[in-house]
């Protein structure tokens, strides 16, 4: 590492400093890797609390921490310092995370001749008795020490409220109270008397005559921790511990000037799990020699002689007013054995709160029919100490009882403070010309010419290609398709979910989850299973004393511009493109996955086209369901594999909330091309034109707007034009994907997209399965129909014939030699295949006794396969094993390989050179024998490279080789046809009927 380091010193000029940063952390870690020896030579240190000579609890500590040395740099990090150690219970966790003893400890771990220094970092002021041992020579450390200096103390302790506590009951929910520990004083808040995740105490522990010792200065330097607890009260029963924290108070001595503490949020964790957040302050006053009566003042208490937190300390209120949108509820679940039916949402704020309307038939219409309302409440001026929102849904059932079916707690209402917009209008017009890429000249959408064939999966391919210089593909389809100039448009490739893109399409309404039952101690995923319904809905929250804003005129500013909550009937096209990196579901590693849909009551299984031992499918399938919305709004995409025998196992799925899409700004519905086609591969597939949509959009947003002059839009004050301009719905289009930059509107519009989506197992929580590449189009059924749907089928290879006649040899070197004559010789034959259909391998015959290299053959080759012209791959499809039922697809490139052997004929063939021509691209054949060398092999040759699928028909002769060197030349003509030429004009193998070849002379 020394070495290492010295050369990076002098090779820093040749490095950023970015570089430099990465390697210097790089060798930290193998420092610090170094420093922790895998195996310690001292043993750990254990405190154990006993009871009853019963061990109760313990604490654990590394040796290396507390030990010695003479060296400040070599000592362990708690060496001769006082820390606080929490003791937990031994063996398994069998009483909860519950903290069983708190202990205050010195720890000093050395050598004997160190011992003179085992208190020399005591708080100074004390008196040990240090007995001499027999000999009179060594010091032992003090059983006992006696500190002539005390000081006392009083400890207020603040506690306002807690947020986001761990449900410890049942029906969600917790009866709190905080248990407040210091040093040897222990007091209790109240009991919430509701049950809540996020109690508002509001209380002041008084800690009296609390006698610390040591010196003061010393003590409001490092002062005693604070220890807070949280329970659960239970009728029945103990509390139920929730979670813990720990706190350092502001020390405040005698000659100090007083300020009142400022409250702040101290994270409550049970074991690991985080466990909400605590609002308190916490204040050490030292009680002056005339008194308590001369600390400052506090508030008297209250009826129940509980002291309130003081004014001077509580946060300062103001008014505001909080609006609620109530859209519906989703997806609930039974509630003690029974479905929910007549279900109504309650929201508190700070004791303040709203109900809303009750649902009448959740299974027949799950949206609320009065979606607005508000309420007034006070809160902190400081958004950081804004109480938390809770949200809970009862469900009203016979005899006028109700269930507590769910709850949801919002911690922070920052994100639902009113922010005024103030869109700035241009002063004067801006003409903006469109860039090239956004042409609006008309180009024809579909091309074929044989080979180069124009389809979506061109246009896919191509996007792919785009979207790889930008993040991985992880494991994308066709690394080797070919990418044509010819394609103009592109979708945009998202390699994760589209609602990550565009904030979760929550700019109308958000979706809550609504938890019930006990949360978990150990794993956060388990909180999924507390999932027992979603609560959809929107807040936004005002400042009364806000100008900009009308707070006070008794209506819902949320419902401006809110869609209606009414039926809709949609239908929805669902595009499934590929999948990638499926999890294997058989025992020999592979899968046969096939697709299943579920929409509301409609499903779709697909388990005719499953595509059999592939982990990553190219499924290209395209599906229609209509549905009606709300009830039929979560789409549910499952991969499973096919079995011949038993069930079919889940591999993994995802699920898409379609009505948030189908209502959002952003225009998810149907994302928008870069360009206006009306027929071929890019066809316009909406159902209603570009400039419909740029109309609805401006008059939604109450923009200018648009005014359409030829050649030219003006939008906002902005005029869009260009030089060639075919109609409006061009430019229109143009207009749409610039949307963002329009004032007043600032947001981008979903593009033409393919999502990719991970899919999850519910055995197997945030473990990704794989992913799937896809996209969604709805169309409301009450607008014209759309088109049909795009056609994204997988390309089916076409069938073709290449035939190739050996026609002779030359140059071939010679292995044989005549032991009696020594004149050398070989038994030239050539064998013939292509690559991946080893099993169709062909043979000429023998030249027997070339003395040349020369040989004349006349034999014929024929090999059918199936190739796709615009991928430039060849598909293969064979079994892996006997024992397979179906057959595997591989895609690969098409390689004609060609090889010369001496027949021997009482030991194994000698291999003599062999050629590989790649069918797409190889060089073109030398007229003669003479002209034919290894540098037509070359990669930097100028020879020119042919295409069979071009050409069809050529002759020449082409080098082998072995080892880099020419072992011969080979002449022979190639003749590829389709396979429907092929049955019209069909011809024998070697030299055999039809069209047989003469025996060469």
């Amino acid at each position: 590492m020394s070495n290492e380091a010295k050369t990076l010193v002098q090779e820093k000029k040749k490095m950023t400093v970015t570089e430099r940063l990465r390697e210097i952390n790089g060798y930290i870690q193998k420092l610090q890797f170094l420093i922790d020896e895998p195996q310690h030579t001292i043993p750990d240190i254990f405190i154990w609390m006993l009871s009853s000579n019963k061990r109760m609890a313990y604490a654990r500590l590394p040796a290396k921490d507390i030990l010695y040395s003479v060296v400040d740099d070599e000592k362990g990090k708690d060496c001769g310092k006082i820390k606080t150690l929490f003791l937990k219970v031994p063996g398994k966790r069998v009483m909860g995370w519950t903290v069983q003893a708190k202990v205050d400890v010195y720890l000093w771990l050395g050598l004997t001749r160190h011992a003179q220094n085992i208190l020399q970092n005591l708080p100074i002021s004390y008196e040990p008795e240090i007995p001499m041992t027999s000999t009179g020579h060594q010091i032992a450390p003090p059983i006992s020490i006696l500190y002539k200096d005390q000081q006392m103390f009083q400890l207020r302790s603040h506690m306002y409220q807690a947020r986001g506590l761990l449900a410890a009951d049942s029906s969600g929910l917790s009866d709190p109270f905080a248990r407040v520990t210091f040093v040897s004083h222990c007091q209790t808040t109240k009991v919430n008397s509701n049950s809540t995740l996020s109690p508002t105490w509001n209380q002041m522990l008084l800690f009296n005559n609390i006698t610390l010792h040591g010196d003061a200065n010393e003590i409001s330097e490092a002062p005693p921790l604070i220890v807070i607890e949280v329970y659960d009260e239970d009728a029945v029963g103990k509390a139920e511990y929730i979670g813990s924290t720990v706190a350092v108070p502001v020390v405040k001595l005698a000659d100090h000037k007083y300020a009142p503490p400022m409250l702040q949020y101290y994270p409550i964790y049970c074991g690991s799990v985080p466990g909400g957040e605590l609002l308190a302050a916490f204040e050490l006053l030292q009680i002056p020699a005339t008194g308590v009566e001369h600390l400052p003042p506090f508030d008297d208490p209250d009826e129940n002689q509980l002291f309130p937190v003081p004014a001077s300390i509580r946060p300062i209120l103001s008014k505001y007013k909080v609006e609620i949108l109530f859209w519906g509820l989703r997806e609930l679940k039974r509630v003690q054995l029974l479905t929910v039916d007549r279900p109504q949402v309650f929201i508190e704020c700070a004791g303040k709160g709203v109900k809303s309307c009750v649902i009448q038939s959740y299974k027949k219409n799950p949206n609320f029919t009065v979606q607005g309302d508000w309420f007034e409440v006070e809160l902190p001026e400081n958004e950081l100490l804004h109480p938390p929102l809770g949200i809970s849904v009862v469900d009203w059932r016979a005899f006028g009882r109700s269930t507590l079916v769910g709850t949801h707690t919002i911690n922070s209402l920052k994100q639902y403070l009113y922010k005024p917009t103030n869109r700035p209008r241009p002063a004067v017009i801006e003409k903006r010309k469109l860039s090239r890429k956004y042409t609006t000249r008309r180009r024809k959408s579909g091309i074929d010419d044989g080979e180069n064939v124009v389809d979506w999966w061109s246009k896919y391919y191509s996007s792919m290609e785009k979207a790889q210089k930008v993040w991985s593909t992880r494991g994308a389809i066709s690394s080797n398709a070919c990418f044509h100039e010819l394609v103009t448009c592109a979708h945009q490739i998202y390699d994760k979910e589209l609602e990550a893109e565009f904030d979760d399409f929550s700019d109308w309404v958000q979706t809550f989850d609504l938890f019930r039952g006990k949360a978990g101690e150990d794993d956060s995923s388990l909180d999924d299973e507390r999932v027992i319904g979603k609560f959809k809905g929107s807040f936004c929250v005002y400042k009364c004393c806000d100008d900009d804003v009308n707070v006070t005129d008794g209506q819902c500013n949320l419902l401006l511009g809110c869609p209606p909550n009414i039926s809709v009937k949609v239908l929805i096209r669902v595009y499934v493109v590929a999948a990638m990196n499926l999890y294997p579901a058989d025992p020999d590693g592979k899968a046969d996955p096939y697709i299943v849909l579920q929409l509301g009551k409609t499903e779709i299984k697909d388990r005719d086209n499953y595509i059999p031992k592939e982990l990553n499918p190219v499924f290209g399938r395209t599906f229609e369901i209509e549905a009606n919305f709300p009830a039929e709004s979560l789409l549910t995409l499952t991969i499973y594999d096919f079995d011949l025998i038993g069930t079919d196992d889940l591999i993994g799925q995802t699920k898409i909330d379609l009505e948030n899409r189908f209502y959002s700004k952003y225009r998810a519905t149907c994302g928008l091309p870069n360009q206006y086609d009306i027929e071929g591969y890019n066809v316009w597939r909406d159902a209603v034109k570009p400039t419909e949509i740029l109309i609805k959009l401006c008059k939604e947003n109450g923009l200018q707007g648009p005014h359409f002059r030829t050649g030219e839009i003006e939008v906002e004050g902005m005029v869009f034009g260009d030089e060639e301009v075919e109609s409006h719905e061009h430019l229109a289009l143009k207009v749409l994907n610039y949307w963002s930059a329009i004032p007043g509107a600032g947001y981008k519009l979903v593009p033409e997209h393919i999502e990719t989506r991970p899919l999850y197992h519910k055995e197997k929580p945030g473990i990704e399965q794989g992913r799937v590449q896809m996209w969604v189009d709805m169309f409301p059924m009450d607008m014209p129909p759309p088109g049909p749907p795009i056609d994204i089928s997988p390309r089916k290879p076409k069938g073709y014939e290449l035939r190739i006649t050996i026609w002779n040899t030359e140059d071939v070197i010679l292995e044989d030699e005549n032991f009696i004559t020594g004149q050398k010789s070989s038994d030239i034959y050539i064998k013939g295949w292509l690559r991946g259909k080893e099993e169709d391998k062909q043979e000429t015959d023998v030249h027997y006794n070339s003395l040349t290299g020369e040989g004349n053959f006349n034999w014929r080759f024929v090999f059918p396969f199936n190739y796709i012209p615009a991928e430039k791959q060849m598909v293969i499809k064979k079994r892996e094993s006997i024992f397979s039922l179906d057959k595997t697809e591989r895609k690969i490139p098409a390689v004609l390989v060609l090889q010369v052997w001496d027949f021997e004929r009482l030991s194994s063939n000698d291999f003599l050179g062999s050629v590989e021509l790649n069918l797409n691209g190889f060089p073109c054949g030398a007229k003669s024998a003479k002209k034919c060398d290894l540098d037509m092999l070359e990669e930097n040759s100028k020879a020119k490279l042919i295409s069979i699928f071009q050409q069809k028909r050529l002759k020449g002769w082409w080098p082998l080789e072995k080892m880099d060197e020419l072992t011969g030349k080979v002449e022979a003509e190639f003749h590829l046809l389709t396979e429907e030429e092929a049955e019209k004009n069909p011809v024998g193998r070697g030299r055999k009927e039809p069209e047989p070849l003469e025996k060469p002379k």
